[in-house]
């Protein structure tokens, strides 16, 4: 069987999503209809970031007339096991977090009680009236401190405040270093960040008869989430339905299970009674998992050409006070020791990254996990071999970088990159920023006009698609890694596709269709998407980690495969030919070479639910009904290239992005309109991380930046116009050739633009390490470096 029908994958197709969206028809959890009967809960969170709990009075708020109940941490275990992370990694730390605070606070933030009330106001009305006495005891926020033989303990079960070790070198790593002709190192600090979607989390929770639960989050491992509430709750999960409405952004902080979801369930099953719950963006501030916090100590041993022989790093990464659920707190550690060697031939490499716990808000998945910093750390290296030698950085990339000539490559921790072109992708982008005319304008003075102009590059490779056997490698075997597709043909020849992932903004509706269309070969408008309900179709590991296109993709083909197949048998059959002989065309089935000879989907469709005179072929099974599943390998390797040209105010120290590239290589693109979007989306987010956002704690553990006044975000004045171009590698380990592209943006960005700053302050000698490029930090340094 042979499809002459053009491909709509790889074009830029209108997402279907838009018009409902942008005429204000989404259906988001706090827009679905709540049911007669209702409650809502309100959390009592501590204003300490660590204290005893020595007294809850609910009393006052037990007495509003519409307040039902006031529950504490101590009830809620009774109906709650204690979450966890299952992490089996040497020497990891393993521990467990009550889903209310019971006898001892954390973090700010942390919940000790719920108010139950007939409505959200009177939730939050009955929460002040919750009276609760704390004994503050010491608290320790810095990484470095965390680990001082004084300092308090975090958590029991997390001895010296170290949650995970892990150590790793090559056998020839100490041999590199002595041998060197240049040996440099540099700390690289990292800001802690959050994601802040757009909308806030929320869930409600609907009981059904006799004992079932509907339950509706904002969530983005829907199949995850309903195994998570089966287990602590200690329910049949056959008797959990999840449904994932419209989502308002996810970036990785929707991906985590957070104590909210557990107590809205519970308490609906206890009550039987709809129970909801939707947060405010203070609470998203506070509780919602944070990002990144890391440091980076690097040191590399270099030759006189440039040539990277061996790197050393020290990571330390910020945990806060749990490991959080699903992935725990080692997601950054082990991410960006893994990684940090990017396109680069390192062949030699130790190793020792820790993660640490403080009185902070748990630490998990953000856009681009780890990799902003590590690639800040290694690119930031690039270009200081580059200033010692005197070269230009694009050129000590390109002595260090792994041709393409050279792949597949295992990097020198084992991970795999099977294709891409990553020199390619530096010249292209070079190229297109008017590289080398930069260089030689910025030779005749960096300082023009009163600002300071700099251009910076990140080269980076970016995780993605990773199956059970790359989760596996990081520790957590628990996570599936797989993903699954069913494809059913309808009597009428429209076809619906149910996949096991969940869409916040991705275009799913659209891409997934284009896939699919492509394998059945019907037009685009024949095809549905069906996605986000643990009731639609079989299990999967739902959506985070750049893995969508892969995974759901790659158990699309798969589905559409079986049912093409199916479909030709009964065409063949129909015909009077052989399956090898039937060709697909435009929702059209015939024999190869007599066009004339033809079926329409719907009139084989219609023979496969025996709705006309036509018999079935002996032991073809009624319907057309196909389900696959799909585990990638260990992890799939996009890669890509970003500029960033900036200037620097010298007066003030701001900083305006004056031109932006971006070359991306995703491997086979589905819908390059919707590729741009990802990227676009996603640097927006790295100049926010760059330059403004920074989740700031005082020595007390009390969170300064806790409103959107203080927590500073992008805004549509802050991204440039971009140039975006596409090269394709496609895959040679996965289904239909597909790479990831959510996190490549953020990734990119983080460096770029923190390199450019650098280079414009070059010739003031300014060591640029940290993040965010504030102006306030930016003048100070300015200021310093010219007397």
């Amino acid at each position: 069987m042979s499809s002459d029908t053009h491909g709509v994958v790889g074009q830029s197709v209108l997402r279907r999503e838009d018009d409902y969206l942008l005429r204000g028809q989404g259906r988001f959890v706090d827009d679905l209809p709540t049911p007669l009967n209702t409650l809502h809960l309100a959390f009592v969170l501590s204003p300490f970031a660590h204290a005893r709990i020595t007294s809850i009075d609910a009393s006052e708020a037990l007495a509003l007339d519409g307040v039902v109940d006031v529950l504490t941490g101590a009830d809620l275990a009774t109906m709650v096991k204690p979450i966890a992370a299952q992490i089996e990694l040497p020497g990891y730390s393993f521990n467990t977090r009550d889903v209310l605070a019971i006898d001892e606070v954390r973090f700010a933030g942390e919940a000790v009680a719920v108010v139950v009330a007939e409505s959200q106001y009177l939730a939050e009305d009955g929460m002040e009236l919750v009276d609760v006495d704390y004994e503050p005891l010491p608290v320790v926020t810095d990484i470095h401190q965390a680990t001082d033989p004084a300092a308090p303990q975090v958590n029991p079960t997390v001895p010296g405040n170290v949650y995970f070790e892990g150590r790793f070198a090559t056998e020839n790593v100490d041999a590199g270093f002595e041998a060197a002709a240049h040996v440099i190192s540099e700390d690289f600090h990292s800001n802690r960040v959050t994601a802040v979607p757009i909308e806030p989390r929320g869930c409600l929770a609907v009981p059904e008869q006799p004992a079932n639960l509907v339950f509706y989050s904002s969530t983005q491992i829907h199949h995850l989430l309903r195994t998570a509430l089966a287990e602590f709750l200690d329910v049949a999960e056959s008797t959990l339905r999840v449904v994932v409405p419209d989502v308002g952004g996810g970036f990785g902080i929707k991906a985590a299970l957070y104590p909210e979801e557990f107590v809205c369930a519970a308490l609906a099953l206890r009550l039987r009674r709809p129970v909801k719950w939707i947060q405010d963006r203070y609470g998203a501030l506070l509780t919602d998992v944070h990002a990144r916090d890391n440091h980076y100590r690097v040191d590399a041993a270099f030759d006189d050409d440039g040539i990277v022989g061996a790197l050393r790093a020290e990571i330390r990464t910020n945990g806060g006070a749990y490991s959080a659920v699903p992935f725990g707190c080692t997601l950054e550690t082990t991410g960006g020791a893994r990684m940090i060697v990017g396109p680069y031939r390192i062949t030699e490499y130790e190793y020792t990254a820790t993660a640490v716990a403080t009185h902070t808000a748990p630490i998990l998945a953000y856009r681009g996990v780890a990799q902003p910093v590590c690639f800040m750390a290694i690119e930031g290296i690039m270009d200081r071999i580059a200033r010692r030698l005197e070269l230009d950085p694009a050129e000590v990339r390109l002595r260090n970088m792994v041709p393409t000539a050279e792949l597949p490559w295992n990097n020198v921790v084992g991970v795999r990159y099977d294709t891409g072109s990553f020199v390619e992708s530096l010249e292209l982008a070079m190229e297109m920023a008017n590289y080398d005319e930069f260089r030689a304008s910025q030779a005749q003075g960096r300082l023009v006009d009163g600002k300071y102009r700099g251009i910076g590059i990140c080269s980076f490779t970016e995780v993605s698609g990773t199956g059970a056997p790359g989760w596996r490698a990081r520790g957590l075997s628990r996570l599936p890694g797989f993903d699954s597709g069913t494809v059913k043909v309808e009597p009428t020849g429209k076809v619906t596709a149910f996949v096991s992932h969940a869409h916040s903004g991705q275009g799913h509706f659209t891409t997934f269709a284009q896939v699919v269309a492509d394998e059945l070969g019907v037009p685009l408008s024949d095809v549905t998407v069906v996605e986000g309900d643990t009731a639609a179709g079989p299990y999967g590991t739902n959506t985070f980690a750049s893995r969508s296109a892969v995974t759901g993709g790659g158990a699309l083909i798969r589905a559409s495969e079986k049912a093409r197949l199916k479909l030709a048998r009964i065409a063949a059959f129909m015909l009077e030919s052989t399956p090898e002989d039937i060709v697909v065309a435009d929702g059209q089935m015939h024999v190869a070479g007599v066009p004339s000879r033809a079926l329409s989907f719907a009139e084989v469709a219609e023979t496969a639910y025996a709705m006309n005179t036509f018999d079935l072929p002996e032991g073809e099974s009624f319907g057309i009904e196909e389900t696959d599943f799909y585990d990638p390998p260990l992890v799939t390797m996009a890669n890509a290239t970003h500029i960033a040209q900036v200037a620097v105010d010298a007066a003030d120290g701001t900083v305006d992005i004056e031109g932006y590239v971006v070359v991306h290589d995703c491997g086979r693109v589905i819908n390059p309109m919707i590729v741009d979007g990802q990227v676009m989306g996603g640097v927006a987010q790295g100049i926010g991380e760059a330059l403004m956002e920074e989740f700031v704690y005082d020595s007390d553990g009390q969170v300064r930046t806790a409103t959107l006044m203080d927590y500073l975000l992008p805004s549509s004045v802050d991204v440039p116009n971009f140039q975006i171009a596409h090269i394709e590698s496609p895959s040679i380990d996965t289904v239909g050739g597909f790479k990831g592209v959510g996190e490549g943006g953020l990734i990119g960005a983080v460096p770029s633009i923190v390199n450019a700053v650098a280079d414009a302050l070059a010739d003031l000698e300014v060591n640029v390490n940290t993040k965010p490029l504030r102006p306030a930090l930016l003048s100070r340094l300015i200021r310093e470096a010219s007397g």
